[in-house]
């Protein structure tokens, strides 16, 4: 039986309160978000932008497609994702001070990686013909 699951994710960054919404896929971006967010050629993305439903300027990572999600493009995306919402709360990442962007990819790659793998897994057992 399929779980019902929710097509984004919502995080609350701890500490910092910036919301980062995580989109499985372009069509869950554009029908929750933004649409023509995602450029074609891209595998994943991560942008900020004022969430349309909720009015508040966020952090989000979107990739392509569940085929498009593995762990070198859940990393580059979790730094980039980290870096903006750093940026939104004013602080400043460098050489001096790199210990809050660490923290924040590790703790976005667990949140995300989490939520990506539970879509996958509801899909696998249909890709195989079950």
């Amino acid at each position: 039986m399929a779980k019902n699951l929710k097509r984004i994710a919502r995080l609350r960054v701890p500490l910092y309160g910036v919301e980062v919404i995580v989109c499985p896929t372009k069509q869950d971006a554009e029908k929750e978000m933004w649409t023509g967010v995602l450029s074609d050629n891209f595998m994943a993305q991560v942008t900020t932008g004022v969430d349309d439903k909720s009015g508040v300027e966020c952090v989000a990572i979107i990739f392509r497609s569940l085929d498009d999600y593995c762990s070198e493009t859940l990393t580059h995306e979790c730094v980039h994702a980290a870096w903006r919402v750093l940026e939104l709360v004013g602080v400043k990442s460098d050489v001096d001070n790199q210990e809050p962007l660490a923290y924040l990819a590790g703790w976005l790659s667990k949140e995300v990686n989490k939520f990506m793998l539970s879509h996958i897994e509801q899909e696998e057992p249909a890709s195989n013909g079950k």
